[in-house]
């Protein structure tokens, strides 16, 4: 059985990434600019019709704000698609640097495309059993059990689908795209057996710094919330409120850190893809 080398894998990545960052800013700029910007009025729109609702007003803006949300994931994974195969054929070597600008959507786009919304619609899927389990759990508990236990219990299973799942699935799936034609999910399922706690450890060793450092820079920024005393709706109604007032501190960090992102998860996926793949590995050197 293959094995991933996962200190040597985190290393490339981390050299890839700041060896070509120039080049990777080129190639995704123009799609990460449009997704801020629908980022900041949807999640915008969003908090403010949930906001209305929690402080007792109607529901008639939560439906077309769920759909704008819902179209924006949709988009996103559109635009992500464009960015991740670019960047992976800029690991491959397919790809020269020296780009100005960059925006694409043909075969390959689409191919990755289609297999983001495959493993967004298999969370989905779990997040909709997690939802009646934590349903099922309330009801089973009576007027003692709370609701913040009900979506404790929601959180923690979606962060457990996505520690189960990111590992076998997402951290394969953009060099699967690009060099395969078979089955995208079906594939990396079948490379990353046997490997998920070498993928996990990959995928925390690139993003676990990362996060640490973007939730410092957003407490530094925007302070500590205060603490309100009240019942859950109150709670959530405060957390909502300072969720859209750091908004844009939110969606400016995200993109500085994106071509980090993209060209540390596009470099991790290709050395992955080259270690657990059928083939020998043959390196061309100039």
């Amino acid at each position: 059985m293959r094995q991933v080398p996962v200190v040597a894998t985190i290393r490339e990545a981390w050299l890839f990434t700041f060896s070509h960052l120039g080049n990777i800013i080129g190639l995704i700029w123009i799609p990460m600019v449009m997704i801020t910007v629908a980022q900041f009025f949807t999640f915008l729109r969003y908090y403010n019709a949930m906001i209305d609702y929690l402080a007792g007003g109607g529901t008639s803006q939560l439906g077309p704000s769920t759909l704008m949300l819902i179209g924006y994931v949709a988009a996103a994974m559109l635009l992500y698609a464009i960015m991740f195969v670019a960047i992976v054929q800029l690991v491959l070597g397919s790809r020269t640097g020296g780009v100005i600008a960059h925006f694409a959507f043909g075969p390959l786009e689409w191919r990755m495309a289609r297999a983001f919304f495959a493993f967004t619609g298999l969370l989905l899927l779990i997040g909709l059993g997690v939802m009646m389990l934590a349903n099922l759990a309330m009801v089973a508990g009576g007027p003692k059990s709370s609701q913040a236990a009900a979506s404790g219990f929601l959180v923690m299973g979606l962060l457990g689908a996505c520690i189960a799942l990111v590992p076998r699935f997402l951290l394969l799936l953009p060099a699967v795209s690009v060099n395969e034609t078979g089955s995208v999910l079906r594939r990396t399922w079948a490379l990353s057996t046997g490997n998920f706690l070498r993928l996990l450890g990959i995928v925390l060793g690139l993003f676990l710094p990362l996060a640490i450092l973007l939730g410092v820079a957003d407490l530094a920024i925007g302070g500590p919330g205060a603490v309100v005393a009240g019942d859950d709706r109150m709670r959530m109604l405060q957390a909502l409120t300072e969720a859209r007032s750091s908004l844009p501190v939110a969606c400016g960090l995200s993109f500085l850190v994106s071509p980090l992102v993209v060209g540390l998860f596009s470099s991790a996926s290709v050395s992955a893809w080259r270690a657990l793949k059928d083939e020998p590995t043959v390196e061309l050197i100039a």
